[in-house]
């Protein structure tokens, strides 16, 4: 009795190659990259934002700094490390009160952020000028796409057209920011992520649990355990 072995042609190694590329394709998530899918994405964010964000969950100023008495003395337990040990529970210890005090504290860390962004916007009188001239040019060129406007019998609107406006503008614009809005951009966020960071990294959220604006805080909706180990976790959605 013989047993024949024959290999395959080149055909079916191709059919077999396709049909692998195509079930590996057809079991990758998609994930489209492109403009109206990040504008989506940034609109979500900042009506998600504009809803955490208001004076109703501005913390006063003792709890965010952590401030006691009639005199307004720091707390000796207000802020301290996440953890004093390395060990494996170190970065959930860290990621968990990160959390809870961004849950917390978010309108205060809005203002903060505005505050020193209105401080850098002041150091740089230049960078307000290019952007208010910018944003002057942007109105007009909206202007005269719904109006005409006649000067000396010439309609200004018909000199260029609307496409190579545009056009020009853009190009503009990503000069003006990359020459007078790059740097004021990277210290704002610098200073801002620094502070920021800081105190939701050494803000013990121990201390403000059995306030009354914890406990008041039905919006943020956040509950906070603490297990054997001593690890903060929370639950609920938290930006």
């Amino acid at each position: 009795m013989s047993v024949g072995i024959s290999q395959g042609t080149e055909d079916d190694e191709y059919t077999y190659t396709r049909t692998s590329e195509a079930s590996f394709s057809k079991s990758k998530r998609r994930i489209p990259i492109d403009t109206e899918t990040i504008r989506l994405y940034l609109t979500s964010v900042a009506i998600r934002l504009r809803d955490r964000v208001t004076l109703d969950t501005l913390r006063p100023l003792n709890l965010f700094l952590g401030l006691t008495g009639p005199s307004w003395c720091l707390s000796p337990g207000a802020f301290a490390p996440p953890t004093r040990h390395v060990d494996k529970t170190m970065f959930e210890k860290i990621r968990a009160r990160v959390r809870l005090n961004f849950a917390f504290f978010l309108s205060n860390y809005a203002l903060v952020a505005f505050g020193v962004a209105v401080v850098i916007a002041m150091s740089h009188p230049g960078m307000l000028l290019f952007v208010g001239a910018v944003w002057l040019l942007w109105m007009a060129h909206a202007f005269l796409i719904d109006h005409e406007l006649i000067i000396f019998g010439t309609n200004v609107g018909m000199l260029l057209s609307i496409t190579q406006r545009s056009t020009l503008l853009s190009v503009l614009t990503i000069i003006v920011v990359i020459w007078k809005c790059l740097v004021p951009l990277i210290v704002f966020v610098t200073i801002s992520g620094i502070i920021i960071l800081s105190h939701a990294l050494m803000r013990d959220p121990k201390h403000i649990e059995n306030s009354t604006e914890f406990r008041e805080d039905s919006d943020d909706e956040v509950i906070v355990e603490q297990d054997k180990h001593g690890v903060m976790v929370e639950r609920g959605d938290v930006i």
